[in-house]
């Protein structure tokens, strides 16, 4: 029998008229794993909310869901709660207990355990997830991660025939992310429960998979085992092509080259070892491919980083910030300086202190000791007004908070500007407050969701709604922190292009992410952040270079073969300088 079998599924938001689903026909076999990935917006969400009839979005459905064999709206609340799990992209919307326990034991409540079942029951999912160090703590004491890892294991309580998990990393670290979908494949793989997630980051998910199915604007693009997804979407020239992992992305755009079609040919080896899929595919595939023949040229041309000659535009001295009396340092004894038009990136892991250190440069809270220059100005020094003329927009981790969920996306953009004035101290007249938001909203792609609630929104495009806010501020230094989360690597382009025009008209941007991809291809300086304080800092082509966990898919691949390459493009612009194409047949 079928986990869910999906027939013909429309669904339309609640006041809108073009549906998000358009006649969705799927099956979802019992024990399988299935990842739903496409653009943010393209209904992936949707439809895994609406497989649990009790999580979907309000609107107008039609066509038919059925739950092993049984229509999902028919199956009673606490049925659908025990046998369908669900775990949303933020953790701290799902968990409600103050304590590791009380979380825990609230999954169980009103489904009639006696106390020895309850028991034995946490004792299970405690010593599965491993949790019993943190098994006492309080839930604001826990990691990004540990809440993540919190939230799948009270799904997992109740031992569900189906877990639906949407976004799951998207507020995590790589490590950590890692740590959570081996959870989720030990899930599958052990208690054969079926597992259908929706996930933008496709490179540890897909060798999880046996199918991807692909979701463009309502509709099944590609059904199919996940190599076989990578050549569909490649041959349609799909945007999705670009979120394929680097090992997909590197074979699929050399196959395409004439030597190398002739070097599988001629040697047979190649077609023996397969569609590259994961980071062990590909550093076998690229072993293959220059087997008895070393690379001439192994190192990607960098130009020495020249002297930079821009002034700061902020600069932390030796600060350190706690949370409470008796805490430790957060931020301990950190120093940073970030120069102005350019674009510098933070990465390191869950907790390290990236966003409180952003939100101290903002002023959101203050430091117990060190100093904070902005545009050389020590911010304690400077009165409310000159605070306001340094001009620091923030765009937080959780883009709810700019939010009034009552009010419409176009609402809570014109909101932006209230209590706001022009440099010459007059106010905005309404025709250049509606200018300025339809600009924005054309940058961002936002016309379409200007009259709908922020509530109502996928992820990705809460987080671009929510970079227009921070945009209309024109701010001259804007700290971004997860500006990337729940975007789609198309969109993430465009985003880097955003970047780049602000950049040339003098802006400053100082991004925190868990996007090492995103960073390797578009930052002037990245840094790592631990334990409170910068431990590294440089160029990203020489930086990626020197880690070893904290860098690409596409430097862990070609590392063996190449000394610097830390993008995909830089892994096959070195494939091909070392094919020596005047060998194929045809080519002279």
């Amino acid at each position: 029998m079928h986990a869910f079998e999906i027939k013909r599924f429309t669904f339309t938001h609640h006041g809108k008229e073009k549906p998000a689903l358009d006649g969705i026909d799927l099956i979802i076999r019992e024990g399988e794993f299935v990842t739903l990935c496409g653009k943010s917006g393209s209904g992936k969400s949707t439809l895994l909310r609406n497989l649990r009839a009790i999580s979907a979005p309000p609107g107008i459905g039609s066509g038919r869901i059925t739950f092993l064999g049984r229509p999902v709206e028919m199956i009673p609340p606490l049925e659908q709660m025990r046998r369908i799990g669900y775990v949303a992209q933020d953790p701290d919307e799902q968990i409600t207990a103050g304590s590791v326990q009380g979380a825990l034991l609230s999954g169980l409540a009103g489904f009639g355990f006696d106390e020895r079942s309850v028991k034995l029951r946490v004792a299970e999912i405690v010593s599965f997830f491993g949790i019993q160090s943190w098994f006492h703590c309080d839930v604001s004491a826990l990691s990004g991660g540990q809440k993540q890892m919190l939230a799948l294991a009270s799904a997992m309580l109740l031992m569900p025939d189906v877990l639906l998990l949407d976004e799951p990393t998207a507020h995590l670290d790589p490590v950590a992310a890692g740590d959570f979908l081996d959870a989720v494949k030990k899930i599958n793989r052990t208690t054969g429960t079926a597992v259908v997630i929706a996930e933008q980051r496709l490179e540890e998910v897909f060798p999880l998979s046996d199918r991807a199915v692909v979701i463009d604007l309502g509709r099944v693009v590609a059904d199919a085992p996940p190599k076989r997804v990578g050549v569909t979407l490649t041959q349609l020239k799909h945007d999705m092509a670009l979120a394929m992992p680097a090992p997909m992305q590197v074979f699929l755009e050399l196959e395409q080259d004439a030597a190398i079609k002739w070097r599988r040919s001629e040697e047979g080896s190649l077609r023996s070892m397969g569609f590259p899929i994961t980071v062990r595919d590909g550093r076998e595939w690229l072993t293959d491919l220059f087997d008895g023949k070393p690379p001439a040229k192994r190192c990607i041309e960098r130009s020495p980083a020249p002297e930079d000659e821009n002034e700061t535009a902020i600069e932390l001295k030796g600060l350190r910030f706690r949370y409470g009396k008796g805490g430790r340092d957060v931020i301990d004894g950190l120093d940073l300086v970030v120069p102005k038009e350019k674009f510098f990136c933070v990465v390191g892991g869950n907790g390290a202190g990236k966003s409180t250190a952003i939100k101290l440069i903002s002023g959101q809270i203050t430091p117990h000791k060190g100093k904070i220059f902005i545009n050389g100005q020590d911010i304690k020094k400077l009165s409310p007004k000159e605070k306001d003329a340094c001009s620091v927009g923030m765009l937080p981790q959780n883009p709810k908070l700019l939010f009034t969920e009552s009010a419409t996306v176009g609402r809570n953009l014109l909101a932006v500007f209230d209590g706001r004035v022009k440099q010459d101290g007059s106010a905005f007249a309404a025709h250049e407050k509606e200018g300025k938001i339809a600009g924005v909203a054309a940058l961002l792609t936002l016309d379409d969701l200007l009259a709908r609630s922020p509530s109502e929104l996928s992820a990705g495009e809460r987080q671009r709604v929510a970079l227009g806010m921070t945009l209309l501020k024109e701010s001259s230094i804007l700290l971004l922190d997860e500006p990337t989360k729940g975007l789609d690597n198309h969109f993430k382009e465009r985003l880097a292009v955003i970047i780049r025009a602000l950049l040339s008209q003098g802006k400053t941007i100082l991004m925190v992410s868990h996007d090492i991809e995103f960073c390797a291809r578009h930052a002037d300086i990245c840094a790592l952040f631990f334990d409170g304080s910068i431990v590294a800092a440089g160029e990203p082509g020489v930086f990626f270079s020197d880690n070893s966990f904290y860098t690409t898919a596409a430097n862990r691949m070609s590392r063996h073969v190449f000394e610097n390459a830390v993008t995909t493009k830089e892994v096959i612009a070195l494939c091909r300088e070392n094919i020596v194409y005047d060998k194929a047949p045809g080519t002279g």
